[in-house]
């Protein structure tokens, strides 16, 4: 039995500027006033978290700026003790955050893994993450995981539409790629339980996430806006792996992952206001018996 988890941790930049990136507000001496001090008290707070997950064999991570940090975060903190091994996309994203893979050796045993374009520029949109698909052994099995940061909805607007479209449209190719095999998709998928789009996934996914309907009056998910708890957050699996899952994919509502007066996400940064937290999304995970 392993575990796995997926997690958007909020703005995870380091304190240098990226050439070709607009990642001035997280910088020293910008507004937000981003430094060392709060970058490495983040790292900390990441690392406290998957601990207490007993270290997931395998981690989906969202909003990574690049590979220094995961360097840092695997080689210069407690994790180190974990010896986790990480892959990273290099995506067109204007801001330079990208989707990244934690992962045991031991148990997933690295094979292949890609950056996927997401073809956004070729329509004249906005560039967007890229999904990020590795495969590897899992004892003599083969485990393809593919792991995405969809889209924001933010003003769904035609340009943000179509640009959701073009991300479903790509991971549906990957996935028909790998028709019958055991494959996991993991993520932010920046959509609540019940949209459209899971459709477009239904012939080859299976949403591990406990709640499927509306969670306005119900304090679960693994978000929270405007005085709504909801799932952005999920894990989908293929028919072939689903009699391997145990449970359904639960998120992790450790003390320090919430605010204490509210019980919602302690996120990093309200506006530009430093507040403290580790993530405005809380962890997903659930257990494979592979």
């Amino acid at each position: 039995m392993f575990r796995v988890a997926t997690w958007n941790i909020e703005n995870a930049f380091d304190t240098l500027h990226d050439d070709g990136k607009d990642d001035a507000e997280f910088l020293p001496h910008a507004e937000r006033r981003w430094n060392s001090s709060k970058y490495w008290r983040k790292l900390k707070g990441v690392t406290q978290t998957l601990a207490a997950m007993q270290l997931p064999a395998i981690v989906a991570l969202q909003e990574v700026e690049n590979d220094t940090v995961l360097r840092d975060l695997t080689k210069r903190t407690a994790l180190a003790n974990a010896r986790y091994r990480y892959l990273i996309t290099d995506s067109p994203d204007s801001r330079g955050i990208d989707v990244a893979l934690l992962y045991n050796p031991q148990v997933f045993d690295l094979v292949s893994w890609k950056s996927i374009r997401i073809p956004c520029e070729q329509h004249g949109l906005r560039p967007t993450r890229d999904i990020l698909l590795a495969s590897g052994m899992i004892g003599r099995d083969t485990l393809h995981i593919c792991v995405v940061h969809f889209p924001s909805r933010r003003n769904n607007n035609t340009a943000t539409q179509q640009a959701r479209s073009l991300a479903i449209e790509t991971v549906c190719d990957v996935l028909d790629s790998l028709a019958g095999k055991h494959v996991m998709v993991m993520g932010d998928f920046n959509a609540e339980c019940g949209d459209e789009m899971f459709n477009s996934f239904s012939p080859h996914l299976t949403s591990l996430n406990k709640n499927q309907g509306n969670l306005s009056n119900e304090k679960r998910g693994t978000y929270y806006f405007q005085g709504i708890w909801g799932y952005l957050d999920h894990i989908l699996v293929s028919p072939s792996l689903k009699h391997h899952i145990m449970g359904s994919a639960g998120e992790c509502r450790f003390p320090w992952l919430l605010r204490t007066e509210k019980q919602i996400p302690h996120r990093t940064y309200g506006g530009t206001s430093y507040l403290g937290g580790i993530s405005d999304h809380l962890p997903l995970m659930v257990n494979v018996n592979f």
